[in-house]
């Protein structure tokens, strides 16, 4: 059969394979994402399409959007951009590299559509009055539509087919070289075969969005030459694109094991490594790491059952990385979790410092709660510290305690840091603080203040229970994500008027208006706001990590909460990397 997964590396070296319906189902959920959160829907009209498929023509999808920004901005209608000058238009798209023919190209289809407008008496010329539209084409048959837009300046047969197709629902990427060549890259689709051949794969409702922003992606990223593997979302599951973005040398590289969502990993990014892959066994918050680091391979595996030479046949040239890293699942150690000396999660750093060994990493991180120091009467803190020492590596004497407020995040939240490095590479500085907590302020004290949690969240929208949405648009024109709120009943939100600040369960506890406690994994629900009668949304509960505003969560509502909660702030992350990379440019200079 000609659909099959060409992924001869990971069977050969018992890595976990995907299927084929797995891996299209998160192909097809990544590139929804990536262009759901892009296009705002830019191109729902016929008239849109049209003309943006006529900017595109052999011009990159980056540019010809921004190009169909600036013309929409300067020529809010389309019978203003018809009457616009041919050198006008120009002095538009110029800086984009189009130029005269392309203006002069636009002009005439859009003259034709005013011709086709007043023959019809529609637009106008329509009773009401109205902009110049193609909306009519909807009504006509396939080939009729298809015909007439074929007559339009710049618009050949194959963008004809794209135009109708993309505007009746219809699979239009059966003829698009652009998603033939994804699927193929990322082995969904041999050579040869035909693009039917994969709807086995997927359903009806989903198979027109896939093969559209599979189009998409192939004119954006994955290019005929020269594909941009370094900034391409679906790295994971391609082999030549893993090759492509393998670790140099010289690189100041990083494996994070434990990745979930991705927060210390855009830390040490902050800080200036480059995060060479990542292991995250559950599947959304893996989706979410993809989206939010391109270029990034995730491999959705146990830490537990992989081992270096493995990470190595899955990642050519992940040789001697700069740093491990690692933040273990902390509900054995926590005090909101059983705290159970049995709890097996409460052993997977001894899987961190092995691979680290393997690798042979030249420094380690491993990141949990201030809760190890002893569950149950048995010290974790000696354990952990232990087994680097065991891999070969120097440590601190005690790990480092660090409050997040203290590094201008409005939480409370401590986090203890376990770092071990090379005999070669001096261990790192403790990190120290870089901002006086909120309503904490010394008279003495130079550093900037941590702002307060109700500024972080104050050009939030206000909510009721089950307002917002995924996608918000706020007046100011930003578009804000993750921004859903929970639809309690009457009763809950009766319950929720009559908590007063720091008060309610551990799951529901109001947020004070300052500084917020640490946000509680394991549970569905958020905190209480600090004002609106609601628990905060996935977005609140970010911004309260520091979480950039374009950091997209994947999944459904209920499976981005514990993604947020269960994240170390990536701003502590960053003051930890900063130290750890001193050290390890120093090392590297002097053994030159």
């Amino acid at each position: 059969m000609a659909l099959r997964r060409a992924r001869i590396m990971e069977s050969t070296t018992l890595l976990p394979i995907l299927s084929d319906n797995e891996v299209i189902s998160r192909v097809d959920e990544l590139l929804e994402a990536r262009y759901w959160r892009e296009d705002n829907d830019l191109f729902s009209e016929v008239l849109a399409e049209t003309v943006h498929v006529l900017l595109a023509r052999q011009t990159r999808q980056a540019v010809s959007k921004q190009v169909f920004r600036n013309l929409r901005q300067r020529y809010p209608t389309w019978e203003r951009l018809a009457r616009a000058r041919a050198a006008t238009i120009e002095r538009v798209i110029r800086p984009a590299g189009l130029g005269c023919q392309r203006s002069m190209q636009l002009r005439s289809l859009l003259h034709e559509v005013r011709k086709a407008n007043r023959e019809l008496g529609i637009g106008p010329y329509g009773t009401g009055g109205g902009d110049l539209t193609l909306e009519f084409l909807r009504d006509w048959s396939e080939d009729s539509a298809r015909a007439y837009l074929e007559t339009l300046p710049g618009i050949g047969p194959d963008s004809a087919q794209r135009i109708r197709s993309s505007m009746c629902g219809e699979d239009y990427s059966e003829v698009d070289k652009h998603a033939r060549r994804v699927l193929r890259r990322l082995g969904v689709l041999g050579r040869n075969s035909d693009y039917q051949e994969m709807d086995y794969a997927v359903s009806d409702d989903t198979r027109v969005r896939l093969h559209s922003n599979l189009a998409r992606h192939g004119r954006a990223s994955c290019l005929k030459s020269g594909p941009q593997c370094e900034s391409c979302v679906l790295v994971s599951f391609c082999n030549s694109g893993r090759s492509r973005v393998a670790a140099s040398g010289e690189e100041e590289v990083v494996l994070d094991l434990f990745g979930g969502a991705g927060a210390m990993g855009l830390g040490f990014e902050k800080a200036g490594f480059r995060i060479a892959a990542a292991v995250e066994i559950e599947r959304r918050a893996a989706q979410t790491y993809r989206l939010n680091h391109p270029g990034v391979p995730v491999l959705e595996a146990d830490v537990e059952e992989i081992s270096g030479d493995l990470l190595r046949t899955w990642l050519p040239g992940l040789v001697a990385p700069a740093a491990v890293i690692a933040g273990p699942p902390c509900q054995g150690y926590s005090v909101a979790g059983a705290r159970t000396g049995d709890d097996r999660r409460n052993l997977l750093f001894r899987h961190v410092s092995r691979l680290a060994r393997e690798l042979a990493a030249r420094s380690v991180l491993i990141e949990n709660v201030p809760g190890v120091r002893r569950v149950n009467g048995v010290s974790y803190t000696d354990q952990i510290t232990n087994s680097l020492r065991d891999a070969g590596y120097l440590t601190w004497d005690q790990p480092a305690d660090l409050r997040a407020s203290e590094f201008g995040v409005a939480q409370n939240r401590r986090r203890l840091f376990f770092v071990g490095v090379a005999p070669e590479v001096g261990l790192p500085r403790v990190p120290t603080p870089t901002h006086c907590p909120h309503g904490e302020e010394d008279e003495h004290c130079r550093l900037p203040r941590t702002p307060a949690l109700s500024k972080c969240l104050e050009d939030l929208p206000n909510l009721k229970p089950g307002g917002g949405g995924e996608r918000l648009h706020l007046a100011d024109g930003r578009v804000v994500f993750n921004s859903t709120a929970m639809n309690h009943s009457p009763e809950v939100v009766a319950k929720i008027r009559a908590i007063g600040p720091g008060g309610g369960p551990i799951s529901n506890r109001r947020l004070y208006g300052d500084v917020a406690n640490t946000l509680v994994a394991g549970h569905r629900a958020l905190p209480v706001h600090p004002t609106q009668h609601r628990t905060i949304t996935v977005r609140e509960a970010a911004r309260i990590q520091g979480f950039p505003d374009n950091y997209f969560f994947c999944g459904p509502r209920a499976a981005q909460p514990l993604q947020v909660a269960n994240a170390v702030p990536p701003g502590l992350a960053e003051a930890v990397a900063i130290e750890l990379r001193t050290e390890l440019t120093n090392s590297r200079v002097g053994n030159k």
